[in-house]
């Protein structure tokens, strides 16, 4: 006795649990012999915990039921014993059963789809005809429901695909409504192959939800489908309708925007297309192009351009163009491009350029930036690894290129520090120097040049460079500026050190207005070769004949 509460406790638990699934869903064991059918239901409704309601006369339920029914479901008992010609609609624990109308307008094959090895119920297959691409998926329970509009006296084929399962058809006749339970097999070859589905991020990638139709019938249908055309609103509200994501098209038309496995010749998207596979010719979209596989062509987009795979072609955005892969032909975009390994061609962009390698050119308006570089780079900001070829901008940093730190004296300042910077065809020179004298103020000065040193013989290079100096006392208050033409040897004596020395044309540009500029010459005194003012603009000119000299460090 002191174990009856136990087991009450576990069986009402069990009896919970069970009320919890559907009527029609429940399993039921039966056996009817030469039964009428209303006792039939009676004694069925009894076992599956629910009540019948239809009308006698309709049913006929004076005729007799001779079956034997082993842990079914009430749906395929009544499937059964009514041969697919009743319609069943559950409200709460009442089953309500009436005739199937006979319309030759609209028939329903439904059924079950089960492992055929162990007989359960498979959840989320895909059943769908390949011919209209309609599709439905089979609900928890393994249940599914197939309309067919304006059927045909031909018989309907379907197509039941699962992942790892083989794929199943299914022959039924169109004249009138039918239940069928399908039975599919595990395909060992896919289930071996377990690379075969890490194999493909891009169906990761491109499903939004793991529970959506859309995900669900990609996954179950990898291999793909062939349109000549199709056209979209929304992805999956089109021609191809849910099976737009194992399709792929020769023409596509998306109105806002569209899904599919991949274009042949041209795609259009109002705001989007996606295609998980890939993409050739052309393609163009009014925001942005997403493509799971390899893309070959013209790809134009208003903001975005996203390729994971390799591009052949030329891509073009209002933003950003992406390529994850190796990019084989031309990025042009508003602010960015990026490829993620080697670009064989150009990149132009309004801010900046990426690249792993590149065998071509890089322009931005802002910054280029590679690791290795077979061609040049053009921009505000330069930097790469390294450089066959000549970076061209502002400031250019390569790592293993040209940078030297120099300290040296000119005709105006005694003391000067430089730092060059890019490769000998091309460099950036940032400098600063300094006149010392016991004064209030400091002179001192401030400059950019470039310069180029192609070699005349071994350890020895020839400089020729342009630079512009603001000299200033104290605080910078008024335009002085020394530029200069300078060409001189370079010997490296050392492998980390070198000496320079050569002459330099200077061209000083002054305001006139201020009269606190400091003394030039104070150590040495050229002799001016040419001056003039422009009254006009407040300015005044002096071109004089000076040197440089000094060490280098590498």
């Amino acid at each position: 006795m002191r174990y009856l509460p136990a087991l009450f406790i576990v069986l009402s638990i069990f009896h919970a649990s069970a009320q919890h699934v559907p009527v029609l869903e429940r399993s039921v064991t039966l056996t009817a012999q030469n039964e009428r059918l209303d006792s039939f239901l009676k004694r069925l409704s009894h076992e599956a915990g629910c009540v019948f309601s239809y009308s006698a006369s309709s049913l006929d339920v004076n005729r007799d039921v001779n079956n034997q029914f082993n842990n079914q479901t009430t749906r395929e008992i009544l499937e059964i014993v009514f041969e697919g010609q009743v319609k069943m609609k559950q409200k709460g624990v009442y089953i309500i059963l009436t005739p199937l109308p006979k319309s030759s307008k609209e028939v329903t094959i439904s059924g079950y789809v089960v492992d055929e090895a162990s007989g359960e119920k498979v959840e989320s297959a895909t059943v769908y005809n390949p011919v209209t691409l309609r599709s439905v998926t089979t609900d928890q329970y393994g249940y599914f429901e197939y309309s067919v509009k304006k059927p045909t006296p031909d018989d309907y084929k379907l197509i039941i695909k699962k992942l790892d399962y083989t794929n199943t058809v299914v022959v039924a006749p169109q004249k009138r409504s039918s239940f069928q339970k399908v039975s599919i097999s595990i395909d060992k070859d896919k289930l071996n192959n377990v690379g075969e589905s890490i194999s493909k991020p891009a169906v990761k990638v491109w499903t939004w939800t793991k529970n959506s139709i859309a995900s669900i019938n990609l996954g179950n249908v990898q291999d793909t489908i062939h349109r000549t055309w199709q056209m979209s609103f929304v992805p999956f509200v089109g021609t191809n309708r849910k099976l737009s994501g194992s399709v792929t098209n020769d023409w596509s038309f998306n109105i806002i925007g569209g899904y599919s496995a991949g274009t042949n010749k041209a795609e259009f998207g109002g705001v989007f297309n996606i295609n998980t596979g890939n993409v050739k010719s052309f393609q163009a979209a009014g925001m942005f192009n997403l493509n799971g596989g390899e893309t070959k062509g013209v790809q134009l987009a208003g903001t975005l351009n996203l390729n994971p795979q390799a591009t052949q072609g030329v891509q073009a955005s209002g933003f950003a163009n992406l390529a994850l892969q190796n990019m084989h032909g031309a990025q042009l975009a508003g602010f960015l491009n990026l490829t993620a390994k080697h670009t064989e061609g150009a990149q132009v962009s309004g801010f900046a350029n990426f690249s792993k390698t590149i065998n071509g050119t890089q322009v931005a308006g802002f910054a280029n930036v590679a690791q290795h570089v077979n061609g040049s780079q053009i921009g505000f900001i330069n930097l790469a690894d390294s450089i066959r070829g000549v970076p061209v901008g502002f400031l250019s940093f390569v790592a293993k290129g040209y940078h030297t730190l120099e300290l040296g004296a000119d005709d105006v300042m005694p003391v000067n520090v430089s730092f060059r910077t890019g490769v000998r065809a091309f460099y950036n020179i940032i400098s600063v120097g300094m006149r010392p004298e016991q004064a209030d103020s400091v002179t001192w000065s401030f400059g950019y040049g470039v310069g180029t040193s192609p070699r005349i013989v071994k350890k020895m290079y020839l400089n020729i460079e342009a630079t512009a100096n603001q000299v200033n006392k104290g605080n910078v208050e008024a335009l002085n500026l020394v530029n200069r033409i300078y060409t001189g040897l370079d010997l490296q004596v050392a492998r980390k050190f070198g000496i320079y020395a050569g002459p330099t044309v200077s061209i000083r540009v002054y305001d006139t207005t201020f009269n606190r500029h400091p003394e030039l010459f104070t150590y040495y005194t050229p002799s001016v070769q040419y001056e003039r003012t422009y009254p006009r603009h407040d300015l005044a000119m002096q071109i004089w004949w000076g040197f440089r000299a000094g060490i280098r460090f590498f």
